[in-house]
């Protein structure tokens, strides 16, 4: 099932520029957010995710920079909320067009329990938009990405995933603006000998001042993880700054961490 479900992401993004195209649509451009109807239409892009590129607080979604649009984002994890283990991760991203964007990211994390450690590592992402959302049909893209890492302890991955997104408008004056559904798979290849799939779905509720619940919740996969992943959280997405606050337990901890997050983006 993996093998086959790899095998059709292959194909798809090898056929992406025959599907994908430079047109606009509604978008919730971090940076321009005059029409908070309008943006909100591509809501869920949110901020830089444990896998790397930007989603919910685990699983990267289907949204796209908007073209010329630059993002720099930053998060902390404290997994089981213990100060002894703390993650940071940096990501940088450019809209080279409406359905392609480019990126990278970085992961540093600071062992202070017993030997102090530093474990380092970073690689690049793209995701590339291949439907755009029209009425019942959904947005959909593929992307993938890599860490590198010159020390053991912090494997070494390649990921791809496939994701799309569907908003469900509700009261677009009211307190409960819309929910939006995201779902799709991924598969993570740790050194190139264990891998790790799983399948997403998640929710978002939109409230008035740009404030979103969302929560997620992922596939086990019995040969590498020891718990169901899933993580619930907030995120404000403010004029230029997105900010976000969740709980993550991301398949192997004994409780869920603490997850900050925090970006900036700015349309050229």
């Amino acid at each position: 099932m993996k093998s086959l479900i790899v095998s059709s992401l292959t194909a798809i993004a090898a056929i992406s520029t025959a599907y994908a195209g430079p047109t606009s649509v509604p978008n919730m451009s971090i940076a321009e957010p005059q029409n908070e109807m309008a943006d909100s239409f591509e809501a869920g892009r949110g901020l830089l995710t444990l896998e790397g590129p930007s989603g919910m607080f685990i699983n990267p979604t289907s949204a796209t920079l908007p073209r010329n649009t630059f993002t720099l984002q930053y998060c902390f994890f404290l997994p089981d909320n213990n100060s002894d283990v703390v993650g940071h991760g940096l990501l940088a991203a450019y809209g080279v067009t409406d359905w392609l964007e480019l990126g990278a990211y970085g992961n540093y994390i600071d062992i202070n329990a017993g030997a102090d450690d530093e474990l380092t590592g970073a690689g690049p992402f793209a995701r590339v938009r291949l439907i755009e959302p029209d009425g019942i049909i959904p947005q959909v893209s593929v992307g993938a990405y890599s860490r590198f890492s010159s020390d053991d302890a912090l494997p070494e991955k390649i990921g791809a995933f496939a994701a799309a997104y569907t908003r469900v408008p509700l009261d677009e004056a009211g307190f409960l603006k819309s929910v939006g559904f995201h779902y799709g798979v991924r598969n993570v290849w740790l050194d190139s000998t264990d891998d790790t799939f799983n399948g997403f779905i998640g929710a978002e509720l939109q409230f008035p001042y740009r404030f979103y619940i969302v929560s997620e919740v992922s596939t086990k996969d019995d040969d590498t993880q020891s718990e169901v992943p899933y993580s619930f959280g907030v995120q404000w997405r403010a004029a230029g700054v997105n900010i976000s606050v969740a709980g993550i337990q991301d398949g192997n901890l004994d409780d869920p961490g603490f997850y900050f997050g925090i970006g900036y983006g700015i349309t050229f």
